[in-house]
């Protein structure tokens, strides 16, 4: 089994040469079709600015979105920590649990 694939992906009519594993061959495709759309929203957007200009302009947008993203999982990451500390607590020392509501007996209703 070769660690690596040749691909060639298509963004702004050129052809870019990668070698990429096998497994990910499929996702590369994609974040390529991704970029290219980008490129291209910019591009018809502004057709006065260079191709270079799409490129960074796209490239720090995508930046933007993963510092974004990375922001979040670390809030979900800190949210897990306390919750997970708050249960060994209530695992530890179940007496420090409050009561809970009675609930009503299901012929109640």
């Amino acid at each position: 089994m070769a660690l690596e694939k040749s691909i060639q992906v298509t963004i702004m009519g050129r052809k870019y040469p990668l070698r990429v594993r096998p497994a990910d061959e499929a996702l590369m495709y994609r974040l390529a079709a991704v970029v290219d759309e980008k490129m291209q929203a910019f591009r018809a957007a502004h057709p006065e600015q260079p191709e270079l200009t799409a490129a960074v302009i796209v490239a720090l947008s995508l930046a933007e979105a993963l510092h974004e993203a990375h922001e979040t999982l670390r809030a979900l990451d800190a949210t897990l920590c306390e919750t997970v500390q708050e249960l060994l607590t209530l695992l530890e020392h179940p007496e420090s649990a409050a009561t809970l509501p009675e609930q009503p007996a299901s012929d109640a209703i």
